[in-house]
């Protein structure tokens, strides 16, 4: 894997962990904006992953739909879907018109480790 890849499976990590710390600091307030942005955390970690994964094939995609169209040119299709689902629930529903609650936002958040956790697992190979 290239110091690339690692970089951008670094940041994917370190947007999970913060979507985690800041859940916690949601559950103190109880500010639905900062849930909103906990969601929006969890959606840049499934971005950046990624991102990484189609760097490992030397694709550069700046847009969500060249992301999902390169992941189904490459027979990712499962996690194309759940890319999709991802930016959907989190990005649109949560972030943009806040419609989440915590538990939703958790269940997406633990997801969202899934799909990093298999991405990484794609990229070692």
């Amino acid at each position: 894997m290239e110091i690339g890849e690692w970089n951008l499976l670094d940041e994917a990590w370190k947007a999970l962990q913060t979507a985690r710390e800041e859940l916690e600091r949601y559950r103190v307030e109880r500010d639905h904006m900062i849930l909103r942005n906990v969601a929006e955390k969890g959606w840049l970690a499934v971005n950046k992953a990624v991102e990484a994964l189609l760097k490992t094939y030397n694709i550069e995609a700046s847009t969500y739909k060249e992301k999902r169209d390169h992941l189904l040119r490459l027979g990712f299709d499962t996690l194309r879907d759940r890319f999709a689902a991802r930016e959907r629930f989190l990005h649109i529903d949560c972030f943009y018109d806040g419609i989440c609650d915590e538990e939703f936002v958790l269940k997406e958040l633990r997801k969202v480790e899934e799909m990093l956790r298999e991405i990484e697992d794609i990229i070692k190979t």
